[in-house]
């Protein structure tokens, strides 16, 4: 936890980045160390990870991270001038299936071309159909106090509010 929050304090995206990478690794592999094992990844999300790892490696830096929660769904991390050439990417390695227009959900991207050296060192067997959607996102403001009380998810004694 220190090391991330100094990598985010010092704004280092690429140690936030590569940290986050293994913090998500290591609990899928305690997940597989288990007695049964426990499998969240699938082979889509083994298939983002190796892109992302291909991504990084054409360009000698972190520029995207992963990280999974407990599920097969990847979360990726990219700073804004590297954003659209991911978007570009993803769709190329995962065309969209019978949903154009709904591919992308969330903030608008600029398109981008890409290089025909990113293309072959990063588009592997192009899977259609297998990810249903990009939403894309930017970071909030962080943590802030409800205005009202009544806005509350727990009550004064620290427990959960009835929903009546």
């Amino acid at each position: 936890m220190a090391q991330m929050t100094r990598h985010i304090q010092q704004r280092d995206f690429e140690a936030f980045a590569e940290l986050t990478m293994k913090d998500s690794n290591q609990f899928h592999a305690t997940c597989l160390d288990t007695f049964p094992p426990i499998f969240y990844l699938n082979d889509v999300s083994k298939r983002v990870i190796a892109l992302v790892h291909r991504f990084n490696a054409h360009y000698g830096k972190t520029k995207v991270g992963y990280t999974f929660d407990a599920g097969p769904n990847a979360v990726l991390f990219a700073l804004e001038d590297t954003v659209g050439e991911l978007v570009e990417v993803v769709k190329r390695s995962f065309p969209p299936d019978n949903n154009g227009g709904q591919f992308l959900k969330g903030l608008p991207v600029k398109g981008t071309s890409l290089s025909d050296e990113l293309l072959s060192a990063v588009v592997r067997d192009p899977a259609p159909g297998v990810i249903q959607y990009l939403l894309l996102t930017k970071p909030g403001p962080g943590p802030m106090p409800a205005e009202d009380a009544s806005s509350h998810l727990l009550g004064s004694d620290g427990l959960p509010r009835s929903s009546c």
